[in-house]
């Protein structure tokens, strides 16, 4: 058994973590840190700036927490994902997330309407929804909340800081929250 995907992401500039206890059931491990499932999850990143979905999937990577992650980068592409439409109807390629990232500024639908869609469909209430903004905009944040959002992560974090909160988003919402089990 490997603990690998069971640390923090190793960023530049960080020092080196002592990997010298890292045995398999090693009591001295935290149970935070200790895999409890064997699954891979699903993410769904809603973001319309390149650079920034680059940025976000870096971190998804780094990370070693086992999911699929697939982008769209408008909000009435994630409606369609997430509804089942316009080409998404097939759910073993493209199944109901188990977390969402959702940027706020985007094209066609803003991540507002998104999350307002979403939290009216029956079955995707439940759905954790992680808003990515730069926005220190307090009316802004104020208003996901009111419509149901999860959490709100600062985009503009340093990099080692959004590395980090990217781990722990996929890591509690991954591995350790239990959910019901969804209809597909």
């Amino acid at each position: 058994m490997s603990t690998r995907g069971l640390q923090p992401p190793a960023l530049p500039g960080a020092p080196a973590r002592d990997t010298s206890l890292d045995l398999p059931n090693n009591p001295m491990t935290p149970p935070i840190l200790q895999s409890t499932f064997n699954r891979t999850g699903t993410v769904l990143l809603v973001e319309d700036d390149p650079n920034d979905a680059f940025f976000l999937q870096r971190a998804c990577q780094a990370s070693d927490i086992p999911h699929s992650l697939t982008v769209v980068n408008d909000g009435q592409a994630a409606v369609d994902y997430l509804s089942g439409t316009n080409g998404y109807a097939d759910r073993k390629r493209h199944p109901l997330p188990d977390l969402v990232f959702l940027e706020l500024k985007l094209p066609r639908r803003d991540g507002h309407e998104v999350l307002e869609w979403l939290r009216a469909q029956p079955a995707l209430r439940s759905l954790p929804v992680v808003i990515l903004t730069t926005s220190t905009d307090d009316p802004e944040i104020k208003r996901a909340y009111e419509l149901g959002v999860t959490s709100c992560l600062m985009k503009d974090a340093n990099l080692v800081q959004f590395f980090e909160a990217t781990w722990i988003a996929l890591k509690y919402w991954l591995e350790l929250n239990v959910r019901p089990k969804q209809v597909q």
